[in-house]
């Protein structure tokens, strides 16, 4: 029998009809294989096996009933932040060059440093297929729970766990305390048939958001058409997303504004470095 490699499987199945990043279920990090155009290698599991349990893993409780949308309105004399000077506005933000990028998200041992040095709670994998720095995250990152439910941990590359500590402070400013995402790292192709940033562990889908004491459903309580530059009452989800794309650290930026694969979640990525992608 002849073996074949993850990449070949993957063009292999690249010719099946594949479905955006949105069909993730809710409440489930990893929808099964048949569902969804999900595409996986014979030889990977969800959670992946080498994940031990880490002690004194944060709840993975599932939010509490939400309550009905609101608008967001900064508190007296609070200004409304500015955009990052990374971000590119009208195009989709990213540092200016690449020397940039390693500068704000370095890969390997200088992440892995920047993690120790900003205490995000973490521990390193031996491998994961596709990712060059694969991390757990066990506990907070920057003051924020990322949960799923039921379903495991935050796994991903250190670039973007560092990306979500960066962009942190601008989320607890305004009361955000917990992020419900349903899928970071999966070993997966876009719906175009390219490697996924998810394959890489540099991008995650996140389809509600609490804050001060209130959670949101990015389904339920997103408003259409704002776009990003947002008004003192724009709803509170929407002010939430846009922190991430004023962060100018994500290369990847996508909501229900853009298509209706992204009906449900707000997804994020980070570019990967030339020298980091497998």
């Amino acid at each position: 029998m002849i073996a074949r490699s993850p990449l070949s499987l993957l063009l292999l199945a690249s010719l099946a009809a594949l479905a955006g990043c949105a069909h993730e279920a809710p409440d489930a990090s990893y929808p099964q294989a048949a569902s969804a155009g999900w595409v996986v290698p014979a030889n990977y599991t969800w959670p992946p096996v080498a994940v031990p349990a880490a002690p004194g893993q944060v709840s993975t409780r599932a939010p509490s009933a939400a309550k009905p949308a609101t608008s967001f309105t900064p508190g007296k004399g609070e200004p409304m932040p500015a955009a990052s000077p990374f971000a590119k506005m009208g195009d989709v933000p990213r540092p200016r060059t690449r020397n940039e990028l390693r500068s704000v998200l370095p890969g390997s041992a200088d992440c892995l440093a920047q993690l120790s040095l900003r205490a995000v709670p973490y521990h390193s994998l031996d491998h994961e297929l596709g990712v060059k720095t694969p991390i757990v995250v066990d506990g907070p990152i920057a003051g924020i729970r990322y949960y799923t439910g039921a379903n495991g941990p935050l796994i991903a590359d250190c670039r973007l766990v560092l990306a979500l500590d960066l962009v942190g402070p601008a989320l607890t400013a305004i009361g955000v305390s917990d992020v419900r995402f349903s899928g970071a790292y999966v070993y997966r192709l876009s719906n175009k048939g390219r490697v996924s940033l998810h394959a890489y562990g540099l991008a995650i889908d996140m389809h509600g958001f609490t804050r001060l004491g209130v959670h949101y459903e990015v389904d339920r309580d997103f408003r259409k058409g704002l776009g990003t530059a947002l008004s003192a009452d724009a709803p509170a989800i929407n002010t939430i997303a846009t922190r991430f794309h004023n962060s100018g650290l994500f290369h990847e930026y996508l909501t229900p504004d853009d298509n209706a694969d992204h009906h449900d979640h707000v997804h994020v990525g980070v570019s990967p470095l030339p020298d980091e992608v497998q």
